[in-house]
């Protein structure tokens, strides 16, 4: 019964590391809470600034800038990308994308000064873009374990009309959503 006792032990040390947030490098990549095993039984309390997160509304993303539809602050989308090679970028990404990957264009207003979370379901590369002209972001983040959220960036941002670019995602759907968080 002894040799027994890891393999016996082992679900319940994977399930009290899921449970405090510690995981094991090759599982870093999986917190979508509908494919990670280690989410089944995991509660995780996603932040305040993203409540809204688990109401998405679909969108399709435009392939240039002409045609990318609003994506309001506060909302959340399952924003429909388009194949790389259809999509006009406003500049060229910051990071160069995988071929074979997805992109797409959203417009957004932001109306006070302040700093905003551009937060996706999945990796992919943000550019925020005002005018011809990328902002740097000033902080990113993964996302918090198991809620579904993989990728957190900020930007500070004035007043004013902005493109949200995103390129490189591994999937057609993607989610996504942007929110003032000071």
């Amino acid at each position: 019964m002894v040799r027994f006792l890891p393999s016996m032990l082992e679900p319940l040390v994977a399930g009290i590391a899921a449970a405090v947030g510690v995981t094991h490098p090759a599982n870093a990549a999986m917190q979508d809470p509908a494919t990670d095993p280690g989410c089944a039984n995991v509660r995780v309390a996603i932040p305040a600034e993203l409540s809204h997160w688990s109401m998405r509304s679909p969108l399709t993303a435009g392939n240039a800038p002409r045609n990318a539809p609003v994506l309001a602050i506060g909302r959340a989308a399952d924003l429909r990308l388009a194949p790389l090679g259809e999509v006009q970028p406003r500049i060229a990404p910051g990071k160069t994308p995988t071929p074979g990957s997805y992109a797409g264009l959203a417009m957004f207003q932001v109306a006070l000064p302040g700093t905003y979370r551009v937060a996706l379901g999945q990796r992919a590369w943000i550019d925020v873009i005002r005018g011809r002209s990328g902002v740097p972001s000033s902080a990113h983040t993964m996302g918090p374990r198991c809620t579904g959220v993989a990728k957190l960036v900020d930007f500070r941002l004035r007043p004013g009309r902005y493109v949200l670019q995103l390129t490189g995602a591994p999937a057609q759907t993607l989610p996504a959503t942007i929110v003032r968080v000071k």
